[in-house]
């Protein structure tokens, strides 16, 4: 849910930080030299699909770390009982 609530508000946020790993994608498989409103409709559905999914996929990565992450540093540890 983390993942595709950070990808609608890349869309209408001033800010390009929640758009980053699309931002980052489009420059790896578009490159500088093509600009993404030069390629055909079908192909820039396709590639505005995938971005999404990588959006997504990517937030919900870092979602699932910092829970992770959170999780383990605030476990109780249990004192270990004598044998």
């Amino acid at each position: 849910m983390f993942g595709i609530a950070m990808t609608l508000f890349s869309w209408w946020s001033p800010w390009a930080w929640p758009a980053a790993p699309a931002l980052a994608m489009i420059r790896i498989l578009v490159g500088t030299q093509t600009n993404f409103a030069d390629l055909p409709y079908a192909t820039r559905a396709t590639v505005f699909v995938v971005l999404i999914v990588i959006n997504v996929a990517a937030w919900a990565l870092a979602a699932m770390l910092a829970s992770m992450l959170v999780q383990r540093l605030t476990a109780r540890r249990r004192p270990a009982s004598p044998v």
